[in-house]
């Protein structure tokens, strides 16, 4: 709508950089580049491999990154998200050898709410500085009940919690209580942090970062739950991005459906604040 008329004035001509984000109208528009149909379009890819600039562990992101965000955001690859959001897989990732041990941290990661309570709780195994090996011992699963419930089961499970993250949006006022889900849970002894930052908060790229556990980019499973945690396995097994409907761009954010959502958004408030995202910036060339 704007730039063709410019282009037009001026017999002038544009290039559209970007990293891939989907099947979107970048796409779009580097279909164009590869078609005959459109002669004086051309597009092109590059990967981040090729810049002699790039001096990033390659084996290390593909551990650490899920394979569509590494095809993505390193290789310059356009990625379908459909269908299944975890590549959940109860033969590879529900095992009786996942135990509590008492010599570890527990961490808690939960999703206030009066129709579906959850959380999860889980230990820290092989960690580094920005990664480790989770292992899911327990959960709270509960309907149709006060946050004060909520924060008396929390507290009656034998744990001794290192920390606890939950949803930023339970800060505000409950109208159950006249306070914030936040303070009832302090009234218990229970602190929970919350991170309000728009990377942290971000769904879609909270997602991806929380994807890479269940399947790193070599195919290498990084979380494993004890099989007592039904509800838990029930949600990553169901947490479904919505059907793609014709003539319509595919949405990145998972379906927030009030069944397989709670626990899976307590796995994310907690991933993303025990290893937060990094910010990515680029730099800015002037051109004279």
């Amino acid at each position: 709508m704007y730039l063709r008329p410019t282009l037009a004035d001026r017999q002038g001509w544009c290039l559209f950089t970007s990293t891939p984000r989907g099947f979107n109208y970048l796409h779009k528009l580097y279909e164009y580049g590869q078609s005959k149909d459109h002669p004086d379009w051309e597009s092109w890819t590059f990967p981040s491999t090729l810049s002699p600039y790039f001096k990033d562990d390659i084996e290390e992101l593909k551990r650490t990154l899920t394979k569509e965000t590494f095809l993505q955001e390193i290789m310059c690859s356009f990625q379908s998200y459909s269908g299944k959001v975890f590549p959940m897989d109860r033969n590879i990732h529900v095992s009786d050898a996942v135990q509590y041990d008492p010599k570890l941290p527990v961490y808690v990661g939960l999703d206030f709410g009066y129709r579906h309570s959850a959380a999860v709780i889980v230990q820290l195994h092989n960690r580094t500085n920005n990664f480790a090996d989770v292992h899911q011992i327990d959960e709270i699963s509960l309907k149709n009940i006060k946050t004060d419930d909520f924060a008396k089961a929390l507290k009656k499970l034998p744990y001794e919690y290192t920390g606890i993250w939950g949803d930023p949006a339970g800060s505000g006022t409950n109208l159950q209580s006249g306070i914030s889900d936040i303070a009832v849970f302090k009234k218990h002894g229970l602190r929970v942090n919350i991170r309000r930052d728009a990377i942290t908060r971000n769904v879609v790229s909270g997602v991806s970062h929380v994807r890479r556990w269940f399947e790193d980019a070599n195919g290498d499973p990084h979380i494993f739950i004890n099989p007592k945690c039904k509800d838990s396995i029930q949600a990553y097994e169901n947490y479904h991005y919505p059907e793609h409907k014709e003539n319509r761009a595919l949405r990145h954010e998972p379906l927030k459906d009030g069944k397989f959502d709670h626990h899976c958004d307590s796995l994310r408030f907690l991933l993303t604040n025990l290893f937060p995202m990094r910010s990515r910036t680029a730099g800015v060339i002037d051109y004279l």
